[in-house]
């Protein structure tokens, strides 16, 4: 079929409309916003743990100023006849450069291993650990001894602790003999905790 020149003329507008129509339909792509970078939380540092909160607290002599606190604890129950490694924890107060430290027994016990322990320098209320080994030869109430001179500011400090345990299953009403310290007097059961600063 033939279309006349005024036939074209009118189609032409309705196909140009009819061809924009098509082409505004499509959607238009959406510009995708990036995603914000999550940001890292700041690390909260945990507490350190108090590796020697389970341990027991040495005897003090009674004496006013020790800059030094001692705990300790058995690998395992003293046995008679069975060694037994023993774990002291010397923990310096503050304005403690060194500390020099010397363990002793008594009769009925055998100590073996390093009974001289050294640390320098060392930090306000880090523990210290020195290990030895314990053999008693009976059963009882026994003692360890440790005496300790500290450092401070150029000014020696000696205070003297023990390190009591018992063997076997002894009576209640037996009494063990207090043990000495390096001038032959009785120490006294005094929490080995006291005052941080030296006595002027």
């Amino acid at each position: 079929m033939k279309l006349s020149s005024r036939q074209l003329r009118a189609c032409l507008p309705m196909a140009t409309l009819v061809m924009l129509g098509a082409c505004g339909s499509e959607p238009e792509p959406q510009a995708t916003a990036p995603a914000a970078p999550e940001q890292a939380k700041p690390a909260v540092a945990a507490a350190p743990k108090d590796e020697t909160a389970n341990f027991a607290r040495a005897v003090g002599d009674g004496k006013p100023g020790a800059a030094v606190n001692i705990r300790y604890e058995f690998s395992s129950k003293p046995t008679l006849g069975v060694p037994t490694e023993l774990d002291v924890v010397f923990i310096p107060s503050a304005g403690v450069d060194s500390m020099d430290a010397k363990l002793g027994g008594m009769e009925g016990i055998t100590l073996a291993g390093t009974l001289i322990a050294n640390f320098a320098p060392v930090e306000a209320g880090k523990p210290y650990h020195h290990k030895i080994s314990v053999l008693p030869d009976r059963t009882g109430v026994f003692y360890i001894t440790a005496s300790v001179n500290t450092q401070i500011a150029g000014s020696a400090l000696n205070r003297t602790f023990s390190i009591p345990f018992v063997v076997g299953n002894v009576a209640a009403q037996q009494k063990p003999t207090p043990p000495k310290d390096d001038k032959g007097e009785s120490i006294k059961s005094m929490p080995a905790e006291e005052s941080s600063e030296p006595k002027r």
